[in-house]
């Protein structure tokens, strides 16, 4: 959920006033950086941490992981090398070997061995992480080579993908917060068989490791010790400063001498430090058009574009009437008007969606064969075909207004969630369109998005915003229509579905179980989608590209706009940026100086 967290953030922070006291940009001179982290502001006295959610440490600067994702919409297994020179995944993805980068060294001159690695996929024991990428077993080769493997009758795909990205910690730190028994502890809680004195012993090690992590994340290092490219010389209420590492492997090829955190307190304090050209490089913060105009009037400010691979759609309720009806999903479609919405709600961050295939159209372009994107229905804006829709399911207008088959009037309400400005200026626009169109529409705004997530399980909402296309990996991107949501879940290692009337387990999608594609084919999408998540990209191609034909047949949402991820650089005292890398955009700055880019003037 850390996607939905990001654009919730994005949508909902308020405008708040701007902050004083922030210091001058230093000098070209000193090859100083200035950015800001949006991903948490500055926590004073917050430990040197990456597992205390307050943390004063920076991804890509002074924290490190094994590798860098490259963003690949069909490739979870692409990264850019990060401590890990080089890797091998075999067994069909279930055992990974790792090589570390010669040279490695922490902050404070001791070698990075895989022993810190081990240490700290047992610290992601204690966090709940290592447990959710099936990681079975950690076995050293050489101080600088190791083995990973999954715990044994799992086949999850994502496996590499999550080891890379787990923070690597220096070991002679945490040991003494994991204690000697730590492997013990684990091994112990990952049995799975019908011992019961194994059983309740597995119970207990759970516990241990509950306990444990809370530990671990309050943990404060004296000192920042850093594998990174940089480390944490000071930091205060208003910055944090970070100096270049010179016991990084590849120190001579960073740049920069400096990095400053810049602190904030909300969206306005972003918006004039990118106006007084402070920034050379901060990520995209909710802003309306004219600000956006202001920033890029600023010497040196340029707008950078990448995918996000995260889309915002309607979703219907299948189960409330007339929603289950696809012909009222079409017809729907062809009222709403994306090219109106998308320019209202999300001008700055969103592009229109072509097309509703469950994924943004960057990653339909990628899976999809020609002549299968011939296919799909783009659902165009045309009241016409909404009306020839209606009728052909049994509607009917008696004096401008849609009479349902069953006779009564139809009337709607579209529900979004309070500080989702986006969400809350589009269902505007759709309320309009459909009251013009003879449906009178009104929307309504849920107090809390828990309150959102809760009552919209409940069968509350017959129409409501939901993001989807949650990728770029596949089965996340499917999960967000065929998975909970729609009532599929894993019990026992089998795929059930719990019907729409067990209100407890949430199905409130009710999408039908069969899908027909445009070939005549008759597919069960849910169990495609249960089927991605143990397969590798290949394996995935033909599966989703039936998904894919499912959703835009099936229409359970319309994908209204693909949020895009926008960035600012400035090009005044550094250039060189990756602007045409959009992998390589979508990683922290500091990556992008270990890949060689960023250059003082």
């Amino acid at each position: 959920m850390k996607t939905l967290s990001k654009l919730a953030l994005v949508a909902s922070v308020g405008v708040l006033a701007a902050g004083c006291g922030a210091s001058s940009p230093t000098s070209a001179s000193s090859s100083t950086f200035t950015t800001i982290d949006e991903a948490h502001p500055i926590t004073t006295g917050a430990p040197m941490n990456p597992f205390n959610t307050n943390g004063n440490n920076w991804i890509g600067f002074d924290q490190m992981q094994l590798g860098w994702t490259t963003n690949s919409a069909t490739n979870p297994n692409s990264f850019y090398p990060g401590l890990a020179k080089k890797w091998k995944i075999s067994n069909g993805g279930r055992t990974v070997t790792i090589w570390l980068q010669p040279g490695a060294k922490w902050s404070n001159g001791k070698p990075v061995t895989a022993e810190d690695v081990k240490a700290s996929m047992a610290a992601a024991f204690t966090q709940g992480t290592a447990q959710s990428f099936y990681l079975g077993s950690v076995k050293i080769l050489s101080p600088a080579k190791m083995q990973f493997n999954q715990v044994p009758h799992q086949d999850y795909n994502l496996f590499f993908n999550n080891l890379m990205q787990q923070p690597i910690i220096p070991a002679f730190e945490y040991d003494k917060v994991l204690g000697p028994n730590i492997w013990t502890t684990i091994d112990q809680s990952l049995y799975t068989g019908k011992n019961p004195a194994k059983i309740a012993l597995a119970k207990k090690a759970e516990t241990k490791l509950t306990n444990l992590g809370k530990t671990v994340a309050a943990f404060a290092p004296p000192k920042d010790i850093s594998a990174g490219p940089f480390v944490l010389k000071n930091l205060n209420p208003g910055e944090a400063l970070l100096v270049k590492n010179p016991d990084f492997y590849d120190a001579k090829g960073i740049s920069v001498k400096q990095v400053v955190f810049r602190n904030y307190t909300g969206n306005q304090q972003i918006w004039n430090y990118l106006i007084g050209g402070q920034l050379d490089m901060a990520p995209f913060t909710a802003m309306p058009s004219n600000i956006l105009h202001q920033i890029l009037k600023t010497k040196g400010n340029e707008k950078v574009v990448s995918p996000s691979y995260v889309g915002a759609a309607l979703a219907f309720n299948q189960g409330i009437y007339p929603y289950g009806i696809s012909n009222v999903r079409y017809a729907l479609a062809h009222i709403i008007n994306r090219q109106a919405v998308q320019k209202v709600a999300e001008p700055v961050v969103g592009t229109v969606s072509k097309y509703s295939t469950g994924m943004v159209d960057v990653a339909t372009g990628k899976w999809l064969t020609p002549s299968q994107i011939k296919q799909l229905n783009p659902y165009s804006y045309n009241p016409s075909l909404a009306a020839r829709e209606l009728e052909k399911a049994g509607f009917h207008k008696v004096h401008g207004q849609w009479m349902m088959p069953n006779g009564k009037p139809w009337t709607a309400t579209i529900y979004t969630v309070n500080g989702f400005s986006d969400w809350i200026e589009a269902s505007k626009v759709i309320s309009s369109e459909m009251t013009a169109f003879g449906i009178p529409t009104h929307p309504s705004i849920v107090s809390s998005y828990s309150q959102y997530l809760k009552e919209i399980a409940l069968d509350k909402y017959p129409i409501a915003f939901w993001l989807n296309a949650l990728g770029p990996e596949a089965y996340p991107t499917y999960q967000r229509i065929w998975g909970a949501n729609d009532g599929y879940n894993v019990v026992g290692g089998h795929l059930v579905r719990y019907p729409y009337s067990n209100t407890t387990e949430g199905n409130w999608l009710d999408a039908p179980r069969t899908v027909k594609l445009p070939n005549g084919q008759v597919v069960d999408p849910g169990r495609l989608t249960y089927d991605l998540n143990n397969l590798t990209p290949s394996q995935q191609r033909p599966i989703v590209q039936k998904l894919a034909l499912a959703a835009n047949a099936s229409l359970p949402m319309i994908t209204l706009w693909n949020y895009i991820n926008v960035q600012f650089v400035n090009t005044n005292r550094f250039t060189d940026y990756p602007v045409h890398n959009p992998g390589l955009l979508n990683n922290p700055p500091g990556v992008w100086m270990m890949r060689g880019y960023v250059k003082p003037k």
